[in-house]
């Protein structure tokens, strides 16, 4: 059995920065058990298996870590996004993607796509942040004077600010703590981030580490800068603005760029995440009699 793929770079429009992900698509007859497989064969932070939607959408995805399925996670939303923007005769303005979350409602828009996320939730922690200061390898006095938490937009990330850019270029995470913090918790990982310290964009750096899940560090984390997103609406800038942008992968030499915005609802914050994407390969997985 051969079935078409791609690989596409998210919240990039240069190949070989921002976040890869692989697509696959028409990915209906596939089980479950070799999607994860196939997942764990690219080995990328996630792939997303294309499939025809249940209800009122114009796609449904599956996305895969290396070591199991998620509801939902932000650059595969934008990977599938665009893959799915490629095979239509005119470029779409809007889409809905359907997934583990329920329908994500998609913007094409001046070659980005933005996702709106699911409602904010918000978690306190029984972790301190000394502990937190030792998985990273940080001296405390290098976290910001503000509340870490677990933030979910569709997936719960422990997220912690530092102090600068320094702190964040120089930290070194202990994985395998990080992984028992996170796994305690019931978080997918630690999202950690700093300002700028500047007016110009980027206003944030951010990196995130999902050990558990199979990733060392992503590249770039939608789910996560939605979880930042909502973290800053809540606890820095209740007024509403009209985003800010931010950049992830910079010390994995895969800079990409990220586009946060939200507006308040009568149902919560309503987070939006927004990025590019570029297709940087094209191919076809031969299953053979594997599927």
């Amino acid at each position: 059995m051969k079935i078409r793929m791609l690989q596409i770079d998210a919240f990039s429009d240069r190949p070989l920065l921002g976040n890869p992900a692989a697509v696959v698509f028409d990915a209906d007859d596939l089980s479950t058990e070799i999607m994860q497989r196939i997942a764990r064969e690219m080995n990328l932070s996630e792939t997303v298996f294309l499939l025809r939607p249940t209800g009122d959408a114009d796609y449904r995805a599956r996305i895969f870590t290396p070591v199991r399925e998620l509801p939902f996670a932000g650059h595969p939303t934008i990977a599938a996004a665009h893959a799915f923007c490629g095979e239509q005769s005119r470029m779409p303005q809007s889409l809905t993607q359907e997934c583990g979350i329920g329908l994500v409602p998609i913007r094409v828009e001046d070659d980005l796509y933005t996702m709106t996320q699911a409602t904010p939730q918000f978690r306190d922690v029984p972790v301190t942040k000394a502990e937190l200061a030792e998985a990273i390898c940080l001296p405390l006095d290098m976290l910001a004077d503000s509340p870490h938490q677990i933030v979910s937009t569709g997936v719960p990330w422990l997220l912690l600010e530092l102090h600068d850019l320094q702190a964040l270029a120089g930290l070194r995470p202990d994985l395998g703590r990080i992984e028992r913090i996170c796994h305690g918790l019931g978080a997918a990982g630690l999202t950690v981030f700093a300002d700028s310290g500047s007016e110009a964009a980027p206003r944030l750096r951010v990196r995130t580490f999902a050990p558990g899940e199979g990733v060392a560090e992503d590249p770039v984390c939608g789910s996560g800068n939605g979880a930042i997103a909502a973290w800053i609406a809540t606890h820095r800038d209740a007024v509403p603005r009209a985003g800010y942008l931010s950049e992830q992968g910079v010390e994995m030499g895969r800079r990409g760029l990220v586009h946060a915005c939200w507006e308040a609802t009568v149902e919560g914050l309503r987070i939006t995440i927004g990025g590019a994407a570029c297709i940087v390969l094209r191919g076809e997985l031969d299953l053979g009699d594997a599927s």
